[in-house]
């Protein structure tokens, strides 16, 4: 009964799970359940890259596993064509239902578009000295410096990485420099596994090619981690369904909330510029709630926080300000 490399399932399950929140920021953002300068924030960009990273290195390192085990180049096993065709067609899904759902910022070249074809042009490096494999991974991550040009401005070569505008999409993964991280792969798996004599299953991540690899140190799987490796064992699929589940719950309630992040933000910009006018601090919380009542009575709340007021209801708005002011003071005005 062949084993399974479990710290390698289990990593690609942590990855799995650190992407799912990450894309669940992203859509609590979506449906304004909290504070959009989150995503916005270096931070939190720095978590995005940094769960791609791990996917592309593990994917690199799947590459090496299978060749050092199987025993002849990739490009002549089924079973990588198989994997890569799965890549591939999840990678066109995911581009034509984003064009749908957000036409403004669709993903033509996300995470799996940069998989698919980064596992093709690291497949000779699999083969490669260690020196070329790391200085070619070197000039990737260096080319958006190095290279980037107006000439790669068109948008049929923004996959490039090399251009100098930034394109609108959910989820952008140019080849360069992110092919460089898969290469990094490569070579950190030839230079630390050695080709085992017992073979046993690796499935590739969301990142990677279904692999043979060395089998670990037999022991059992940590009860804690057993969750990791389910989902690392199945990482194309929860890849692929994760967004549908999370944006469509988010579907459901969202539109019948009122989340406390709008009222929060809401009532924050109305008392400073309640202030401004030198009124006092409860009269200027007593008004704002009492406008975002009456808002919500009239079924206008939403329009109200998303800036999409009509003309009739931005008169009837500064009507209901002025008459919550009137009241917040006894009557007495300012």
């Amino acid at each position: 009964m062949p084993r399974r490399i479990n710290w390698i399932d289990a990593t690609r399950g942590l990855a799995l799970l650190a992407m799912a929140a990450y894309h669940f920021t992203w859509d609590l953002v979506a449906f304004r359940w909290v504070d959009p300068a989150l995503i916005l924030s270096r931070p939190f960009h720095l978590l995005g890259h940094a769960i791609a990273s791990t996917f592309l290195l593990l994917s690199g390192a799947s590459l090496v596993l299978a060749r050092k085990t199987r025993g002849h180049a990739l490009w002549r096993d089924p079973r990588y064509w198989r994997r890569w065709a799965q890549i591939a067609a999840g990678a066109g899904a995911i581009t034509l239902v984003s064009f749908q759902m957000f036409p403004q910022a669709p993903i033509f070249f996300g995470i799996l578009h940069c998989i698919a074809l980064s596992s093709l042009i690291a497949l000779p490096f699999v083969e490669a000295p260690m020196a070329l494999t790391l200085g070619a991974a070197a000039l990737a991550l260096a080319a958006p410096s190095l290279f980037a040009s107006t000439a790669f401005d068109a948008k049929a070569l923004w996959w490039t990485g090399l251009e100098t505008v930034t394109p609108a999409s959910n989820d952008f993964r140019p080849l360069l420099p992110w092919l460089g991280f898969v290469l990094l792969g490569v070579a950190a798996a030839n230079f630390s596994l050695p080709a085992g004599r017992e073979r046993v299953r690796v499935r590739g991540t969301p990142s990677s090619a279904s692999t043979i690899a060395p089998a670990p140190t037999p022991g059992k799987t940590p009860p804690a981690s057993k969750p990791l490796t389910f989902l690392g064992r199945h990482s194309l699929a929860f890849y692929l369904i994760h967004q549908p589940i999370l944006y469509g719950a988010l579907a459901l309630i969202g539109p019948r909330a009122a989340p406390a992040i709008e009222e929060a933000a809401f009532t924050a910009q109305c008392v400073a510029q309640c202030s401004a006018s030198d009124a006092a601090a409860s009269v200027c919380q007593s008004a704002c709630g009492c406008i975002i009542a009456r808002a919500r009575a009239a079924g206008r709340w939403r329009a109200l926080v998303s800036g999409a007021l009509t003309d009739a209801q931005k008169t009837q708005t500064h009507d209901d300000a002025v008459s919550c002011y009137v009241e917040s003071t006894g009557g007495a005005g300012r």
